[in-house]
C-alpha cells in the first residue's frame, strides 16, 4: 500500500509541476471583517457604541464641515479610518504592513473592500480597477477661527501634506497601477432643468499621482522608506466651506490559474496626513517623538509559550534587551525620558526600567534613536516562576520631552501572554502560505524546555481561498527531531481545513490519544492535494529558520522571512471550548482498504448508525485533486465499481452540510 501511495503521489507530481512554496495575499482580511460586522451591531443597537469607545457613529454628520487643522497619523488602530476625520471605511488602518512608518501604525489601501472580502472587479487580468477610496469629510476652506474668525483665501498658503509607501509588508503594485489624489472641484447638486432639475454628482481635479513600484525598488530610488509629498492649495475654487480630498489606488491582479492562489496584492500604505494654513513648501515636520514599530515579546523565541514551560528555564526564555525604534521628527533636540513597566493585573508582580535622559537629535541628523538604553534597553528581571497554566502581564512604555510643560512624547502598550501553546506568530496574518504539489510536507520546529510533556492539540488559523479552494484533506502530522530536520512521523490524522469568521480566531484540533512529547518537535501537514491550503502567514514576526519544507525527500529551510499561524498546545487536559474549537470527527472504518472489489464497505459506531440513517446523512467520494466522484445517501456497502484504481477521500455530512467524518480508501485492482 506505501507503494502504492508513493507512485500515485509522483504521478500527480508530475502533472503538477516543479515543488515550490507559495507565498500569497489575503482573500479575506479577517480584522476587516471582524470591525465591519461590530459596525453592523453597533448601527443595529446590539451593542452600545459608547461602551465600545468607537467613534463611528459619534462623528458629526458629514454635511457639517470640520474645521483646520486636519491630522491624522493613524496611530489608534481602529481597522476603519476615524469618521471624525473621514467618511468611508474601505481603506485599512494597521501596523502590521507599513515598513517603517512614519509613527505605529499608517492606512493601507488595497484590493480588499470594507466588508473585508476582495472587490468583486478583483478578476485575473490584465485590466485595472478603482478599489479603495480614503475620503475626507467637508472641510472649512473658507474660514479659520483661531486666533480670530477670518476669511482664508489662496494667499493663506495652505499646504496638504502626507507620507506614502508602495507594497510594505504586502505585494507590490504593479507598475501600471497607480495611487491617485484627487480634490473635491464642485459639490454634488441640484441643478434646474427645463420641467425639474437633475442631480449633479461630484467633480474631482487629478492633484497628484504615483505608479506602482516595488519597496525595494522605491527604496533605491528615493534613499527613504516613506516619501513625503506637499501639495499647496492655490486654485480659488477650492477656498469654500465644502472642501474635500480623497486617496484611491488602481488594481490588477495577476493572471494565475488556480482560483486557491489568487489574492490581495498592490498595497499603498499613507502616513501623517497634515492640512492646514500658514505652512510652506519647506514645513515638512509635525513636531513628533515617537515610536515606531510595536513592542516586542519579552521572550527570547515566542511571541507566547506555556507558562510552565517558561517556568522551567525562565533565564533562557526571558529576553536580555528589547528593541525599540523611536524618532525624533522635530526640527531641535528634545531632552527625553525613556522608561518600560511590566505589571500583573493583580498587581502582585510589578517591574520597571529607566533608560536615564537623553538629547534625541531629529531625524535629519539621526533617524532613529541608537543610545543603547533608549533603542536596546536591558531586561534585568524574570516574570516570576509560577504554578498556574497561565498569565498575562501589562506592558507599558514611555519616551517623553522632560522639559516642563512638554507634551511631545508618546506610549505603546502590550501584553506578554504565558498561556498553554506555543506561538512564534502576533495572531494576526499578513499573508498567506502555500505549498504545492500534492505530496508536499510542511514542518514547524519547536523546543520544550520540561520534557517530557503531552500534546493536546495544534490550533491553525487558515484564511479563506476563492470559492474555498482550500479546502481540502490534508495530514496534519508530527515529527520528532533528527539532528534539527524533522524525523519520523509520530502521529498522523486526516483532517480538513477549517474557519473561524471572527477576529483572529485559530481553529482547534485535538490529537487522540494525547501524544507524548520530548525534546524538539515539529507540527504540520502533508498534502493530499496541490491547491494552496492558506495557512495565515504573519510577516512582522520572523521565525524563517524554524519552517521546513519537504517535496523531494529533502527537508529545506523555507525561504519567506515570517511565522506561520500554527500553535502547539501542550500541558494540563483542555476543555472544549466553543467557536474556535474543531470538534472530534466520528470514526469511520472502511474495510476492505485497499479495495481490490466493487464494493466496500463502511462502519461507523454503532449507537450512532439509526440516527445517521434517520436525518438523511450524505457521503461524498472524492479523487485526491479534490473532485468529487459520487455523492450518495448514507449506506454501510458503498458500489465503487465505477472507480479507477487511485486514493480516494470519503467524506459523512449531516443533512445541514455540516462535516462529521473522513476516511481515505485506496481502489486497488
Amino acid at each position: 500500500m506505501r507503494l502504492f501511495i508513493i507512485l500515485t503521489l509522483f504521478l500527480f507530481t508530475g502533472v503538477a509541476g516543479f515543488a515550490q512554496e507559495i507565498l500569497t495575499g489575503l482573500q479575506v482580511n479577517p480584522m476587516v471583517k471582524a470591525k465591519a460586522m461590530e459596525l453592523t451591531r453597533i448601527r443595529s443597537g446590539m451593542v452600545d457604541n459608547q461602551m465600545q469607545g468607537n467613534d463611528y457613529l459619534n462623528a458629526v454628520s458629514d454635511t457639517i464641515p470640520i474645521p483646520m487643522p486636519f491630522f491624522d497619523d493613524f496611530s489608534a488602530n481602529g481597522v476603519f479610518p476615524s469618521s471624525l476625520r473621514w467618511i468611508d471605511h474601505f481603506a485599512f488602518e494597521n501596523d502590521d504592513l507599513p515598513v517603517f512608518p512614519i509613527n505605529i501604525g499608517a492606512m493601507t489601501l488595497d484590493a480588499i473592500n470594507d466588508s473585508g472580502n476582495m472587490y468583486p472587479e478583483a478578476v485575473p487580468g490584465p485590466s485595472a480597477f478603482i478599489a479603495d477610496h480614503l475620503t475626507s469629510r467637508y472641510i472649512r476652506l473658507d474660514s479659520t477661527f483661531a486666533p480670530i474668525p477670518r476669511t482664508l483665501t489662496p494667499a493663506d498658503s495652505v499646504y496638504l501634506s502626507f507620507f506614502y509607501q508602495p507594497q510594505g509588508r504586502g505585494r507590490p503594485p504593479q507598475k501600471a497601477d497607480s495611487l491617485i489624489l484627487q480634490f473635491l472641484a464642485v459639490p454634488a447638486h441640484d441643478s434646474l432643468i427645463p420641467g425639474g432639475s437633475i442631480r449633479v454628482p461630484d467633480s474631482w481635479a487629478k492633484v497628484w499621482f504615483a505608479n506602482g513600484m516595488a519597496l525595494d525598488s522605491f527604496y533605491l530610488r528615493t534613499n527613504k522608506w516613506f516619501v513625503q509629498v506637499m501639495i499647496p492649495v492655490t486654485d480659488p475654487r477650492y477656498f469654500t466651506n465644502k472642501f474635500r480630498f480623497r486617496f484611491f489606488n488602481y488594481v490588477s491582479l495577476a493572471s494565475e490559474a488556480e482560483p486557491s492562489w489568487q489574492s490581495n496584492t498592490d498595497q499603498w500604505n499613507i502616513d501623517n496626513v497634515y492640512l492646514n494654513s500658514g505652512r510652506t513648501q519647506n514645513d515638512t515636520l509635525y513636531p513628533e517623538l515617537r515610536f515606531i514599530y510595536r513592542p516586542p515579546s519579552l521572550l527570547k523565541r515566542y511571541e507566547s509559550m506555556p507558562y510552565p514551560q517558561y517556568s522551567d528555564d525562565p533565564t533562557n526564555e526571558m529576553r536580555d534587551t528589547l528593541d525599540i525604534l523611536m524618532s525624533n521628527r522635530d526640527v531641535i533636540d528634545h531632552m527625553s525620558s525613556y522608561n518600560y513597566f511590566v505589571t500583573e493585573p493583580d498587581g502582585s508582580f510589578s517591574k520597571s526600567y529607566s533608560g536615564g535622559n537623553y538629547d534625541i537629535q531629529p531625524y535629519s541628523v539621526t533617524p532613529y534613536v541608537t543610545w543603547q538604553k533608549f533603542a536596546h534597553p536591558e531586561v534585568p528581571f524574570l516574570i516570576p516562576i509560577n504554578q498556574t497554566d497561565s498569565a498575562t502581564f501589562l506592558v507599558k512604555h514611555v519616551v517623553r520631552d522632560i522639559t516642563p510643560g512638554s507634551v511631545i512624547g508618546d506610549t505603546m502598550v502590550s501584553y506578554q501572554k504565558l498561556y498553554n501553546y506555543f506561538a512564534y506568530d502576533d495572531g494576526t496574518p499578513e499573508a498567506s502560505y502555500g505549498l504545492t504539489p500534492a505530496g508536499s510536507q510542511l514542518a514547524y520546529r519547536f523546543r520544550l524546555n520540561k520534557s517530557p510533556d503531552t500534546l493536546r492539540a495544534v490550533r491553525m488559523y487558515f484564511n479563506k481561498t476563492l470559492g474555498y479552494v482550500s479546502q481540502q484533506f490534508f495530514y496534519l502530522c508530527i515529527w520528532n527531531d533528527n539532528s534539527g530536520k524533522p524525523g519520523d512521523t509520530i502521529y498522523s490524522d486526516l483532517v480538513f481545513p477549517r474557519y473561524a469568521d471572527s477576529l483572529n480566531k485559530f481553529v482547534t484540533y485535538h490529537i487522540y490519544p494525547p501524544l507524548r512529547i520530548t525534546g524538539t518537535f515539529y507540527v504540520g501537514w502533508v498534502q493530499t492535494t496541490g491547491d494552496n491550503l492558506s495557512i495565515g502567514f504573519d510577516r512582522y514576526n520572523n521565525s524563517q529558520n524554524e519552517i521546513f519544507y519537504n517535496s523531494t525527500g529533502v527537508w529545506n529551510n523555507s525561504a519567506f522571512t515570517g511565522s506561520l499561524m500554527i500553535r502547539p498546545v501542550v500541558g494540563k487536559p483542555i476543555p472544549l471550548g466553543i467557536g474556535d474549537i474543531a470538534p472530534r470527527e466520528l470514526k469511520i472504518t472502511l474495510f476492505p482498504n485497499p479495495c481490490p472489489q466493487s464494493v466496500i464497505h463502511l462502519r461507523i459506531p454503532d449507537n450512532l448508525q439509526n440516527t445517521f440513517v434517520s436525518e438523511s446523512a450524505t457521503l461524498t467520494v472524492s479523487d485526491i485533486v479534490g473532485r468529487v466522484r459520487m455523492t450518495t445517501t448514507f449506506r454501510n456497502e458503498i458500489d465503487v465499481a465505477a472507480l479507477r484504481s487511485g486514493i480516494y477521500f470519503l467524506e459523512l455530512k449531516d443533512r445541514s452540510g455540516i462535516r462529521l467524518g473522513t476516511a481515505k480508501f485506496i481502489i486497488s485492482r
